[in-house]
């Protein structure tokens, strides 16, 4: 893993619960793609790094290579993290894992994002874009959930390079009102054929695997797992293999931080 340490650009509170950092990080030249993640290591304490997900990645006006995530402050390394300061800097190793695939030829890309989850798709829609939806970007869907209004925070970026979004919260404090996957159930028929993007919590992420299923479309599933060293060794991170005729918890494991995070949905028990 290339580890280096990376100068802190700005640290903004995005919503009441989420903070976006902005990192001086060539991850241009480390083959970014959507979903993929870097281990980020608070400076001076002796704590364990933290995964998270690239979620924009663009060179700005100075010329420099600007990579951001997005993360919550629930535990002590994030809450730390919620504290730095322009100038600061940080360790950081990556890019780490796969991302998603480009959608298959004639297949409208859908992005379905839940919690935290919203983290990878400010940069997949940015490479959609460059793959040839700038022509028509209605055409990428993001159906964004949450708990309420708070938890919806890449919907303004997105919607103004002119994606179709959808948003959804449980308390109906803005969108639609229920589930993420009854928001996509009934746009199915006039979307015509889909390829899923997903990235949330579990029951999302099972729900949305039992979806595809049922109507046959492909769908890629971002897992979102503890993880301590990002390159295979401390087995925190394993995710159950789907095998025929094996009853869940009785399968081989996969490895969601080398051999994922993402995962064609049908391959594993979300």
């Amino acid at each position: 893993m290339d580890v280096v340490t990376a100068s802190v650009l700005f640290n903004h509170e995005e919503t009441p619960s989420v903070f976006r950092l902005g990192l001086a990080y060539d991850a241009l030249a480390r083959s970014p793609r959507a979903a993929r993640f870097v281990m980020l290591a608070y400076p001076g304490r002796h704590l364990i790094p933290r995964p998270f997900s690239i979620s924009d990645v663009y060179r700005n006006d100075d010329g420099v290579v600007v990579t951001e995530v997005l993360y919550k402050p629930i535990g002590r390394v994030t809450t730390l993290m919620s504290r730095l300061g322009q100038g600061e800097r940080v360790r950081i190793g990556g890019l780490l894992g796969n991302g998603f695939p480009a959608p298959a030829d004639g297949r409208r890309p859908v992005l379905l994002a839940g919690g935290i989850g919203n983290a990878p798709f400010a940069y997949q829609v940015r490479e959609l874009l460059a793959a040839g939806f700038a022509a028509d970007p209605s055409r990428i869907v993001l159906l964004l959930a949450g708990r309420s209004a708070q938890d919806l925070w890449i919907q303004d970026h997105v919607r103004a390079v002119g994606v179709t979004v959808v948003e959804v919260t449980d308390d109906g404090s803005r969108g639609e009102t229920g589930r993420i996957t009854d928001a996509l159930v009934r746009r199915l028929d006039e979307l015509g054929p889909i390829e899923a993007y997903v990235c949330g919590p579990a029951p999302m992420l099972r729900a949305v695997q039992d979806l595809a299923r049922e109507h046959g479309f492909p769908c890629w599933i971002s897992v979102e797992e503890r993880m301590a060293c990002g390159y295979g060794v401390c087995n925190a991170c394993v995710v159950e293999r789907c095998e025929p005729g094996v009853a869940r918890g009785e399968g081989a494991y996969l490895k969601s931080c080398v051999e994922g995070p993402v995962f064609e949905a049908q391959e594993i028990q979300a």
